[in-house]
């Protein structure tokens, strides 16, 4: 059977005697060569249930499995010509003699009839599995239960509010005083995913070298670092100019008017970068970079 250089290079990465890293773009076959990889090993004898297949999604391994259970059940159907033919696409060559032809129309009765069914599996359900199996070696609860995004997050969501309510209402008025989002998912979520760095607490020392600060850095350093002199005067001239301007530019002049910027703190900070600088946003390339164009300036 002929055929052109890229069915050629599936049918080799199917091939079960090789050991195969198969990289390919978006639709040019990629299931379909572990399809025929499986189906390959199957013809070959192989029990089906010594078979294991590790996807990274459960639609992907449902997928496979459609596709593994569609070839096998079309080969039960086929006459002789055209599983003969079925069989050199898949890369079986030279003569396919009648025990060949018997044993792939059976395939489909092996692979439904096995127990359990074909291993085909996300990589979390097949690490489940071994932690069911030896729950002790892994100290685990044989009872647990995987646990998906939306659990999670709704997890999450109740011990917020159980710290909220009881468990830790000082550190959560404290957490509120510093947080400026409108809700709380990201933040725990990204806690969660940084677990062990936060396993040991850092102490004041320690934090100060995390973000290459010197030892001893206070609030009283940080504002000097910030403004250095003439700000009252300058922020009077400006609140001036926008109060004549547009709503942004008045609502920035609402905000600017309220600072006690001659007795300046962290809240005085807050806004200054709120009214001053960008945040992190999708439209925004460098967070955090000054709206040079967003003021009025002097004649």
């Amino acid at each position: 059977m002929t055929r052109n250089a890229a069915s050629e290079r599936q049918v080799q990465a199917a091939d079960p005697a090789a050991s195969t890293w198969l990289s390919a773009n978006a639709g040019s076959g990629k299931t379909r060569v572990l399809t025929d990889r499986v189906a390959r090993l199957l013809l070959n004898g192989v029990e089906p249930q010594r078979i294991l297949c590790l996807t990274y999604t459960k639609a992907a391994a449902s997928e496979m499995q459609n596709r593994l259970f569609r070839r096998l059940g079309g080969w039960a159907m086929l006459d002789e010509v055209n599983l003969r033919a079925a069989l050199g696409e898949l890369g079986v060559d030279g003569p396919v003699g009648p025990d060949t032809l018997l044993q792939a129309r059976r395939l489909f009765a092996r692979a439904i009839e096995t127990p359990g069914g074909l291993r085909i599996q996300t990589i979390h359900s097949f690490c489940a599995s071994l932690l069911r199996r030896f729950p002790l070696e892994a100290g685990v609860s044989p009872q647990f239960s995987e646990m998906d995004d939306r659990a999670a997050k709704l997890l999450r969501a109740e011990i917020v509010e159980e710290m909220a309510d009881h468990l830790a209402l000082d550190a959560f008025a404290d957490l509120a005083g510093l947080f400026t989002g409108e809700a709380l998912d990201k933040l725990t979520d990204e806690i969660a995913r940084s677990r062990p760095l936060l396993a040991n607490p850092l102490d004041r020392a320690g934090a100060l070298r995390l973000f290459g600060l010197p030892p001893g850095f206070s609030v009283q350093a940080l504002l000097a670092e910030v403004l250095i002199g003439g700000e009252a005067d300058f922020l009077t001239d400006l609140v001036s100019r926008l109060r004549s301007g547009s709503t942004t530019d008045q609502g920035a002049a609402r905000k600017l008017g309220a600072l006690m910027i001659d007795a300046p703190d962290l809240a005085a900070l807050a806004v200054l970068e709120d009214v001053f600088l960008y945040k992190q946003t999708v439209t925004t390339a460098v967070p955090f970079s000054a709206k040079l164009d967003t003021f009025p300036t002097k004649d």
